[in-house]
């Protein structure tokens, strides 16, 4: 098996370590990356990784079985595009585009491929909370869905380093909603089964702003502490990021749910939570603390409750997306070995995240609701091989 990759940043090197470790047959052969962070990650996994200086000529001299795309978000349909067209099962991070016409584009890729050409890197879907809840959903244990809310915030060091890192650049990153947070969005899609139907939005900039800065140098230990490369800036309190450092969004669903989400990236207590009510139970839980709990709603009783990160071994695996990277890994490989005909997310759950995270930004740029219902007939329409109205 042999694999290459575009854009050898932090979490690629990390991720493609991980595929090594369970994979050995795998064999790592080239990379383009004009500013190769996580090539030493890979030190010990491959002696023969070569440099190339563009993706073309990689793919011709490398005889490739697949390509890993972690390149910059904006650069993501163009080497995904361009993997697909010379035969090659690809990989690409999230999110997998950044605008809704490339959306539209990477839908008639998939069209004339496969779907299964393509594998996605949302996480979320991998992780052992969704797989404890899929089974009480599945089970009856919350009955019908009614409503969710959900959150996603990240501590102060982490901000300044969006704040400071190629993606606080909206041209590259396609907002911060899309970035950071589609894996949530793909989550919740799925836990209803449906894609939204109308949301609204509210939000913007104001913790990482120029009048809230710390004296010059004070407080560098957590606002330098998380390295950036390609494309950085030294100060994130008064950078041309044009991202929201704090957002809201409420969706409603065709069924009737209603989720509520919450981001921000300056809270010293960071959490990744959610609460989950159903007409008969309740699931709430944090993935960042590992907890997870299943309440009925009839009688109060504790019907499940797990803590995913009380051992060591679990607090090591967990500094990986709360153990869901080994997971997809293991998913990925199985998938690749012909040991697993599906995984748990594609990619056009992929791009249904996306669309909906773009339109969550233009509610909140706009200050108008936002009908999703134009926006899913072109998508299926792109499916279907059809035209645009």
């Amino acid at each position: 098996m042999r694999i290459a990759i575009v854009g050898l940043g932090l979490r690629a090197g990390n991720v493609l370590k991980m595929m090594k470790e369970e994979m050995p047959e795998i064999e790592l052969v080239g990379y383009v990356d004009p500013d190769p962070c996580g090539l030493l990650l890979l030190k010990d996994c491959s002696s023969e990784l070569t440099k190339y200086k563009n993706l073309e000529k990689m793919i011709d001299e490398c005889k490739l079985d697949l390509l890993w795309v972690a390149s910059p978000n904006h650069l993501h349909l163009e080497h995904i595009k361009t993997g697909l067209e010379a035969g090659l099962k690809v990989f690409s991070e999230k999110p997998i585009v950044t605008t809704k016409n490339d959306s539209f584009a990477l839908a008639k890729l998939i069209k004339k491929y496969g779907e299964s050409q393509l594998m996605v890197g949302l996480v979320l879907r991998y992780s052992q909370h969704m797989q404890y809840l899929r089974r009480a959903i599945d089970g009856g244990l919350l009955g019908r869905i009614t409503s969710i809310e959900a959150n996603e915030h990240i501590a102060p060091y982490h901000g300044s380093f969006f704040m400071r890192d190629w993606r606080r650049l909206k041209q590259y990153s396609g907002g911060f909603m899309l970035e950071k947070c589609c894996h949530d969005l793909d989550l919740y899609n799925s836990i209803v089964g449906e894609r939204p139907s109308k949301l609204a939005s509210f939000g913007g900039r104001h913790n990482f702003i120029p009048q809230e800065a710390p004296e010059s140098g004070k407080h560098d230990d957590v606002y330098q502490s998380k390295e950036s490369f390609w494309n950085f800036v030294n100060d994130p309190f008064d950078s041309d990021g044009d991202i929201v450092d704090h957002q809201n969004a409420l969706l409603e669903y065709p069924s009737g749910v209603s989720f509520s989400f919450h981001t921000s990236i300056n809270v010293p207590d960071e959490h990744r939570r959610f609460c989950i009510i159903g007409s008969r139970g309740m699931a709430e839980g944090d993935f960042l603390r590992g907890d997870l709990c299943i309440t009925d709603a009839r009688t109060g009783a504790c019907l499940e409750k797990h803590n995913f990160n009380d051992t060591e071994a679990h607090k090591k695996e967990f500094g990986f997306h709360y153990g869901a990277d080994k997971a997809m890994c293991l998913d990925i490989i199985g998938h690749l070995r012909g040991e697993i005909n599906s995984l748990p997310v594609g990619a056009k759950d992929a791009i249904e995240a996306g669309l909906t995270a773009m339109k969550i930004d233009e509610s909140r740029e706009s200050g108008q609701m936002i009908s999703m219902a134009t926006t899913w007939s072109e998508l299926d329409k792109c499916y279907l091989g059809k035209k645009h109205d």
